[in-house]
């Protein structure tokens, strides 16, 4: 059975049906056009992939948010390089308006909101950069800044309100961007808005409000990139070409196919069979781009933890999900996330905690999950086959159902062409349900005909969730796979020979042929055999460990998938290629053993290789016979070498760490709520004197507004004291709303009167409660009476609908003083100087309105020992968060300890909590000024918190503040929290120059 006509037919189609299509797409007004043949610019596009300077690439992407990452350039680099010899090509990132404008008109785009500090870093790893500055994302409170929620204009409209407040930003996103559009910088496109809807008769003004932002864009200078925007679920080609007002230059969607229900994990939804349908339905004319795919989940205050999520989107989820996208033609792919960070300060959201791990291949402590590698061998893949940019789907189904391509009916194939005769075979098992293994046989295109395969005896296995992307007259270099029953991994031609890396999960059957009349040689494990047959090498056997078979001119490696995690091919610098490019023309090397190979350059006769590894590990290279020693990280190799540029070796692993013991520590503790007390002066506070408020979100009682975002308080903990005068009031109805899993405690006087809470999106849904407290007459003055609300608030809501819903009040909603009386006045105090916050470098979010923020306690050089109000543990027991308190309130503890971690290493250090479910306490830290954990000990579930070298000096004293709040009468204590290392690594990672990122100390902000 032949698919296909001639060649030379299928050119002349093919060119017929490219001419078409780019005569069809419609370029959105006010685009200068980007379909290729009729732009000349360098990033083009056409129905199959994206063009860089006239030459197609898969574009492999993954989301990083650099700001959850606060170490600037040394924090960034090393994630893009882990990116980089991964495979991915391109990082996606999102600009979060909020921390760049913290007070209106003050844009600051310093130190981790720098934007040239991402493209410089990227440029120099060699990813390409997509940016998606919003001005709305899915994060706290949009991504909007604190004060948008007092402009009364509706948010993500037209109305002039949020224009005018939108457009400095904007403006200024294209003006960083400009000068790094390829080809001068990384940046290949920008995404307008995100996740959007156009405007219909009742909802106005949305499309109007997309265009503005395009407009903006081009106006500035961008106009050598296209405008992206992705929609979430494919649900028509919202503002895709021709779609009308708002419409951009590249169309993309978003799916998260497998859900957020970290608590079910292996309960998986069964895979999307309408993506190509969707692709033909929404535009053919562009090529399949998916914006975002969930590359993990998040997960909520109270929820099952990351290594559950990990568990609903791991290295299975990837091979079968992502390839499913490949078998649909996507061939623009971004992973949200592939490095989540860590929601420091109070980044978090109500749905989300401190951790932001999100399940990603890298996870929040930068360490490499087994998911990362699955992805490596995915992205080599894709690279390494540029006729899959232009194959295009020729069947697919199982048996009993479309175009039988296997004997079993449990198989299903989607088969994939492209002009040049390589064909694709996409299979996986027909359920998600599957879990056991089946055995069959595949029909297959050759230029002989059809061939049913394997030939040679045995089956070829599916394990049950495994998808493999097998392959026929399928190109390396000079050479040419007949076909594989093995998948590939990469391809290369050192100094003329073609290799070709496959691989196959061990215990599994292969057979690969190969056109040649040369004699093979088989080297390594001899699980694998090869024969010739009719001018063929005949492959087949079980991979174990790594073998390999030699041909004239070509070189076969073939790994066990376990084995192949560890392979890598890292490309070299060339003057004949930009750093962006990882195709198969570009001059690579092949390593195989360790953990993480960064880069590799050849310095004369040497290779220098940078990575990390995490145990002793045997070194393979394969590299130009030029190349005589090899370097690892700057040392050389006592490598063997019985081949011109094959070098074989041991890389020793010494790296130990001593972690000192926080039990054993100096600890000073203070109160940290002297505002109950019956001296406390509150006179300097902002008097909460609205009376009405223009947010679409009315108080349910009391005559002032006591919203904390009215007044400038936009994040962390908020207090509000009321103060009435006699002794006539019999209670007060409070409502109070925080977010989901928020918390307050309220206080008569000095005398406790309790606590509420919330719970999470996925339980009762509580962010708000309505409490009557009941007054004992003994407790009240004939005088001034207050009342103390704390207010521990979870985050703003996201606007994800576009309903102002960020703009729901945090603190006190209402109240009515009960007893025929009312207040007189109410202060309120949130972070040091509201809207007008001291500390510039670590930014409007880091710090709440505790007393011991405010104060400054949680600053490098705080003079604790001196300091009214701090007693030491060594003289004054007890005094550490062990011992706690034994009543409602809220108290802080401060230590200082050291650190030796050695040279050369990485060896990433959390603060571990121990976690007491039946006690209501909650604790927010700081390191070295930095708020870098906000632990839940009801709710949990994270105990782990990570401390990134920068903020945390690795080599040098550490400042350490935990705070201690118990919302319950009886009080509370920390079980345990001490320092836990989670990886030991040697490593070439750059480290932060002076252990800790530039940032102001106490003397500077509060001395």
């Amino acid at each position: 059975m032949r698919w296909l006509a001639s060649a030379s037919a299928l050119s002349g189609a093919l060119l017929a049906t490219q001419i078409q299509r780019a005569l069809s797409y419609v370029v959105p007004p006010g685009s200068p056009g980007f379909y290729h043949g009729n732009s000349s610019e360098a990033v083009t596009f056409d129905e199959y992939s994206l063009f860089l300077n006239d030459k197609r690439l898969f574009v492999f992407s993954g989301e990083v948010h650099p700001w959850r990452l606060p170490t600037g350039k040394p924090g960034w680099k090393d994630i893009f390089q882990k990116m980089k010899a991964a495979g991915y090509n391109a990082v996606s990132v999102y600009l979060h308006w909020a921390l760049s404008e913290g007070k209106r008109g003050e844009l600051d785009f310093n130190y981790y909101r720098s934007h040239t500090d991402v493209y410089e870093v990227a440029k120099e790893v060699g990813l390409l950069v997509i940016v998606r500055p919003g001005p709305y994302i899915n994060v706290n409170g949009g991504g909007f800044p604190g004060w948008l929620t007092n402009v009364p204009a509706l948010a993500r409209t037209n109305e002039t309100g949020y224009t005018e407040a939108w457009t400095p930003f904007i403006d200024a996103v294209s003006q960083f961007v400009e000068p790094y559009q390829y080809p001068d910088g990384p940046v290949i496109a920008i995404q307008s808005e995100n996740e959007f809807f156009e405007s219909t008769p009742t909802n106005p003004g949305r499309s109007e409000y997309m265009q503005l932002i395009e407009d903006t864009y081009r106006a500035n200078g961008l106009t050598k990139i296209p405008i992206t925007h992705n929609e979430a679920g494919r649900t028509g080609g919202v503002y895709a070409p021709g779609s009308g007002l708002g419409e951009v230059d590249l169309y993309t969607w978003d799916n998260y196919p497998n859900g957020f229900d970290c608590s079910n994990p292996t309960r998986w939804n069964e895979l999307d069979t309408q993506l190509d349908a969707d692709h033909q339905m929404i535009d053919p004319d562009l090529l399949w781009a998916s914006g975002e795919f969930g590359g993990g989940s998040f997960d909520p205050w109270g929820g099952s933890g990351y290594d559950q999520c990990y568990i609903l989107t791991n290295e299975q989820y990837a091979n079968v999900f992502y390839k499913n996208n490949y078998a649909a033609e996507t061939h623009y792919q971004s992973l949200y996330m592939t490095f989540g960070g860590t929601n420091w300060g109070n980044l978090a959201e109500p749905t989300v905690y401190t951790s932001y791990d999100y399940a990603a291949p890298i996870r929040e402590d930068r360490t490499l999950s087994t998911k990362y590698y699955e992805i490596k061998l995915q992205a080599g893949f894709l690279h390494a086959s540029p006729d899959f940019l232009l194959a295009t789907r020729v069947g697919n189904g199982t048996v009993g159902s479309g175009t039988a391509y296997s004997d079993n009916a449990k198989v299903y194939t989607t088969a994939l062409k492209s002009e040049s005769g390589v064909s694709f075979y996409v299979i996986r098992q027909n359920s998600t349900s599957y879990l056991d293994p089946v055995s069959f046989s595949l029909r297959i295109n050759t230029t002989e005909g059809e061939v049913t395969v394997p030939q040679y005896g045995g089956n070829i296995t599916l394990d049950g969730r495994e998808s493999q992307i097998l392959v026929s007259e399928y190109p390396f270099g000079k050479h040419t796979l007949k076909y594989s029953t093995a998948e590939v991994f990469t391809q290369t031609t050192i100094d003329g020979v073609d290799y070709v890396v496959l691989y196959a999960q061990a215990g599994h059957s292969i057979e690969a042929v190969i056109p040649s009349s040369s004699s093979p040689q088989v080297i390594g494990s001899p699980s694998v055999k090869a024969t010739s047959v009719n001018d063929s090498v005949v492959i087949t056997g079980t991979p174990s460990g790594l073998s390999g078979v030699v041909l004239d001119g070509a070189a076969v490696i073939i790994a066990d998938k376990h084995t192949a995690l560890s392979f890598w091919n890292i490309r070299l610098p060339s003057t004949n290629n930009t750093v962006y490019d990882v195709a198969p023309d570009a001059p690579s090397v092949l390593v195989s053993g360790p953990y993480l190979v960064r880069n590799a350059t050849i310095s004369g006769s040497a290779l220098e290789l940078y990575g990390d590894i995490n145990a002793t590990t045997v070194l393979g290279v394969i590299a130009p016979a030029s190349v005589k020693s090899v370097l690892w990280n700057g040392k050389a190799v006592d490598a063997q070498n019985p081949a011109p540029g094959v070098f074989n070796g041991t890389l020793e692993f010494g790296i130990q760490i001593s972690l000192p013991s926080l039990k054993e520590a100096e600890w000073y503790c203070a109160d940290s709520l002297p505002e109950i007390g019956s001296s406390f002066d509150d006179s300097e506070w902002v008097t909460a004197n609205k009376t009405s408020t223009e947010r679409p979100y009315q108080p349910f009682g009391g005559k002032y507004i006591l919203y904390a975002d009215e007044y400038g308080y936009h994040q962390g903990n908020t207090i509000a004291r009321g103060h009435f005068t006699g002794n006539n009031a019999t209670g007060v109805k409070l409502s109070v709303q925080g977010g989901y899993n928020f918390g307050y405690s309220v206080w008569l006087n000095s005398k406790f009167l309790g606590s509420s809470q919330g719970t999470n999106q996925y339980g009762t849904m509580i962010d708000m409660t309505n409490d009557t407290w009941t007054f004992d007459a003994t407790d009240l003055n004939a005088g001034d009476n207050v009342l103390t609300v704390v207010v521990d608030q979870t985050g703003l809501e996201e606007d994800y609908d576009g309903d102002d819903t960020f703009k729901t009040p945090r603190g006190v909603r209402g109240y009515t003083l009960l007893g025929g009386t009312d207040f007189d006045y109410w202060k309120l105090q949130g972070n040091l100087g509201g809207e007008d916050f001291p500390d510039k470098v670590r930014g409007p979010l880091n710090e709440g309105g505790l007393f011991v923020e405010r104060q400054g306690a949680h600053l490098p050089g705080f003079p604790v020992a001196s300091a009214s109000g701090w007693s030491k543990s060594t003289t004054e027991a007890p005094c550490t968060p062990y011992d706690g308190i034994t009543s409602a309130g809220i108290h802080a503890y401060r230590t200082t300890f050291e650190l030796d971690v050695p040279e050369g290493s990485d060896i990433p250090v959390s603060l571990q909590f121990e976690r007491t479910a039946d006690s209501s306490y909650r604790s927010l830290f700081y390191i070295n000024g930095w708020q870098f954990g906000r632990f839940n000990s009801r709710d949990g579930p994270q105990t782990s918190f990570p401390l990134p070298e920068g903020i945390l000096n690795p080599r040098g004293s550490n400042e350490l503040l935990v705070t201690l709040w118990s919302l319950d009468a009886d009080g509370a204590k920390v079980a345990d929290v001490e320092l836990s290392h989670t990886a030991l690594l040697q490593s070439s990672k750059e480290v932060v120059v002076g252990g800790t990122v530039e940032s102001p100390a106490y003397e500077e902000l509060r001395g």
